[in-house]
């Protein structure tokens, strides 16, 4: 009897000495890990020589946003041959393993801050005889973002920027980038949630109607917040 209440004693003291340990250890097995949002940039092209979704992505890169890092990609855009801008945001996702990817790119004859919905399985390449043709042969027709576009409008507006939602960023990178990384999330089954923001040109001398790049950021930290409370 003496024995069994000598073990009975001693297993409790065991039990009290290294329970503190466990619950150490399990709060560090479940300790989550950081969110991490990509948000990528064009640089120029065409006739523009300040492109302000590089501008938006370089900004934001290094920031914390609701205990979520920002990494901000500047990526130079290639209208003539999109697989070789779409691969290095590809590879950025394999290097990063982001939760988010926000794409963000120039809609000159905007004014305001548009959320693309669907992207397009059609590409137009600026090239000799480039004809609208698919951008990925077997891929589906369209994918639609996850991204909650009506809510973020309303909360845009909110703050005093111009903003709707949109249902066609045109055949040419920026629809490209949308479909393509709606596609590899979804053959790849991965939980990342992705978009696309059209900004309109900055505001500077020569371009008195545009956007304040201030505006523009700040707009991107809203859309950012947003996604982050809806999909919590």
């Amino acid at each position: 009897m003496k024995k069994s209440k000598l073990i009975i004693s001693l297993s409790i003291i065991v039990f009290l000495t290294i329970s503190p340990i466990i619950s150490s250890q399990s709060i560090n097995l479940i300790k989550e890990e950081p969110t991490i949002i990509l948000v990528i940039g064009f640089g120029p092209f065409l006739n523009y020589s300040i492109n302000p979704s590089e501008l938006i992505a370089k900004e934001l890169n290094g920031e914390i946003i609701n205990r979520a890092e920002i990494i901000g990609l500047p990526v130079q855009p290639n209208l003539s041959n999109f697989t070789e801008s779409i691969e290095i945001v590809y590879q950025a996702i394999v290097d990063n393993n982001p939760d988010y990817v926000f794409s963000i790119g120039l809609a000159a004859s905007s004014k305001k801050i548009q959320i693309e919905k669907i992207g397009y399985n059609l590409k137009k390449e600026t090239k000799d005889n480039s004809t609208l043709e698919k951008l990925i042969p077997n891929g589906p027709c369209i994918y639609f973002s996850p991204l909650p576009a009506l809510k973020i409008v309303r909360e845009l507006r909110k703050v005093g920027i111009p903003s709707k939602m949109s249902l066609f960023g045109g055949f040419s990178l920026c629809n490209g980038m949308l479909y393509s990384v709606l596609y590899y999330v979804d053959i790849n089954d991965l939980n990342i949630k992705s978009g696309f923001i059209h900004v309109p040109l900055h505001k500077y001398d020569k371009n008195p109607d545009g956007m304040e790049l201030e505006t523009m950021v700040n707009a991107t930290r809203t859309i950012i917040k947003v996604c982050l409370n809806y999909f919590s």
